[in-house]
């Protein structure tokens, strides 16, 4: 099985972070959907619920727990969204088909699919979640 970092553009910000052991995308707490008619682009802005064994001496040092990763998606062909949660986990899906890049999750409330032409990781950062 393609690991899903293999369809971003550049993961090297992830894997300087985690390594070989990329972070599942399941789980993730999402915290915001923004649709950007430039593009058009959809970014997507979640927690990961592993934080990485060898985080950078300032996350260490400021007490960091938390890593949220920000993914854009460029080119976007298809979006659908559906359904609505304040506190949203999901199980995302990110996969290559026909030459497009899908990401799709589905919780029972919000369910959401994006076909693009490319997803990269648009940022990474850390913070303490108590």
């Amino acid at each position: 099985m393609i690991n899903w970092t293999e369809h971003l553009v550049d993961p090297t910000a992830l894997k300087s972070l985690y390594g070989e052991d990329t972070p599942l995308l399941k789980g993730v707490n999402v915290h915001g959907i923004e649709i950007q008619r430039d593009g058009p682009k959809v970014l997507l802005r979640f927690d990961l619920r592993e934080f990485p064994n060898h985080p950078p001496t300032k996350w260490k040092t400021a007490g960091f727990n938390r890593i949220q990763l920000r993914l854009l998606a460029v080119g976007v062909r298809e979006l659908q969204i559906s359904g609505m949660q304040s506190n949203c986990m999901l199980d995302l899906n990110i996969t290559k088909e026909n030459g497009v890049i899908r990401l799709n999750a589905d919780n029972g409330v919000l369910k959401l699919e994006i076909t693009a032409e490319h997803v990269m990781i648009d940022g990474v950062s850390a913070y303490c979640d108590v």
